[in-house]
């Protein structure tokens, strides 16, 4: 499919890879189909959005991939396991390990916030919880939807937990939010691990 978004092949992955070893930015696999409505929809409007290409260009090194070029090599070195829909989404760290995944058309803006997450998941294995606490703070400022806050509290915890020296007492404003905003949510339940 075509874009205006600068993206490298998936014959390209090798060198995709080394760049973003190079610049030490994240890179993000897309994996698409021809008859996908949901990858044609990505590239008419997600790509298409100026905010969208301008954060991938500033801050990922992006493959884009035909599911009918996915190899079982390629398979074998890159992908965590088989592929059920597409679009298809894996963010990697520059050495090449699995920071997140997400499957399924992303408007801009939930597109923007996996991109973020992932970000924020990258410099909390970098040991940087600060600087993932910034990207997510931003984050839950400008998200308007309640289940990509409900997610964003959660990680805005743990980011706390580690940046407090793996204080719990970091982590729990975060969580007591997350656990009083959205009781019924997923992402509570998860948090649910504590006394109130």
């Amino acid at each position: 499919m075509e874009t205006a978004i600068k993206y490298f092949t998936g014959q390209q992955a090798e060198a995709a890879f080394e760049l973003a070893k190079t610049t030490q930015r994240p890179l993000l696999i897309d994996i698409w189909a021809d008859n996908c409505k949901g990858c044609h929809k990505m590239d008419t409007v997600t790509y298409e959005a100026e905010q969208v290409r301008e954060y991938l260009e500033d801050h990922y090194v992006l493959v884009k991939l035909n599911v009918k070029e996915v190899t079982k090599a390629f398979t074998t070195k890159y992908l965590p396991h088989s592929l059920v829909w597409t679009p298809a989404f894996f963010m990697y760290a520059p050495d090449g390990t699995i920071l997140r995944e997400a499957t399924g058309y992303l408007p801009p803006h939930q597109f923007l916030a996996e991109l973020t997450i992932g970000r924020a998941l990258l410099e909390m294995r970098r040991g940087k919880p600060a600087a993932a606490g910034i990207l997510l703070a931003t984050l839950a400022a400008e998200t308007k939807h309640p289940a990509q806050h409900q997610e964003v509290l959660y990680w805005q915890g743990v980011m706390a937990f580690f940046a407090g020296g793996k204080s719990f007492e970091a982590l729990v404003p975060y969580w007591r939010e997350l656990r009083e905003t959205y009781p019924e949510s997923l992402w509570a339940e998860r948090a649910d691990t504590f006394p109130a």
